[in-house]
C-alpha cells in the first residue's frame, strides 16, 4: 500500500488533482453510504469520468487503501507540526476518532479484502506516530505513567466497535465522543 505511493512516477499537476479528488470523494461517499456503494457514485462526486477512477484506482480496495495512507499520513503530518506540545497525543487521539468516524465500514473492507494492507507495518507505523506524543503527555502529567502504545492501539479498537454499526456520520460522532471521553477518563492519572 504505502508502496504504491512512493514508487510511482510524479504525477501530472491535474492527474494528481483528480487522484486527490477520488479520495476526498471516495471517503465522503464511503462514510455516507458504505464501502460496498457503486463506484460511479465516487466518480460523481469527484467529477471525473469512469476511465479516471480506474485509472487511479483498479477496484475499491485500491481507493480503501489510498484513503488509509491518506489518513495516516494526515495523523503523522499533524505529529510533526505539534512535536513538542504535551497536548499532542490528545490532539492526536481526537483525529484518530475523527477519521475512525468518517472511515468506519474501511477497516474492517480492507481487512477481508484480496489486497489487505500489512497489518504488522500498519501496527509499527501507528505505534512510532503514538509514542513521542504519548511520553510527552506522560512527562507533563496529563496521561498515567503506565500507558503503553499497545494500549493506545486497544483504546483506538474499542472506540472504533463503538461506532461500526451506528446509523449515521452523527450517531458515530455521538458515540465516539462519548466513548472517548469514557477512554480519557481512565487514561488520566489517579490522584
Amino acid at each position: 500500500m504505502a508502496a504504491d505511493a512512493h514508487d510511482s512516477p510524479p504525477r501530472r499537476r491535474d492527474a494528481q488533482d483528480n487522484r486527490e479528488r477520488l479520495v476526498a470523494a471516495a471517503r465522503e461517499v464511503f462514510a455516507e453510504s458504505g464501502f460496498e456503494v457503486p463506484l460511479d457514485a465516487i466518480a460523481r462526486r469527484a467529477g471525473v469520468g469512469r476511465a479516471t477512477l480506474y485509472r487511479n484506482f483498479p477496484d475499491r480496495y485500491a481507493l480503501g487503501s489510498a484513503i488509509f495512507e491518506h489518513n495516516l499520513a494526515a495523523l503523522e503530518a499533524l505529529a510533526r507540526a505539534h512535536a513538542r506540545d504535551p497536548a499532542a497525543f490528545t490532539a492526536l487521539l481526537s483525529a484518530i476518532i475523527e477519521q475512525q468516524i468518517a472511515s468506519h465500514a474501511l477497516v474492517p473492507a480492507l481487512l477481508s479484502g484480496p489486497t489487505a494492507p500489512d497489518l504488522h507495518a500498519l501496527r509499527s507505523r501507528m505505534i512510532r506516530l503514538l509514542a513521542g506524543p504519548l511520553r510527552r503527555a506522560q512527562a507533563a502529567g496529563a496521561i498515567r505513567p503506565d500507558l503503553v502504545s499497545a494500549d493506545v492501539l486497544a483504546v483506538i479498537a474499542m472506540i472504533s466497535a463503538a461506532v461500526l454499526h451506528a446509523p449515521s456520520v452523527a450517531a458515530r460522532r455521538r458515540r465516539a465522543a462519548r466513548a472517548l471521553q469514557l477512554m480519557l477518563d481512565g487514561l488520566v492519572p489517579r490522584t
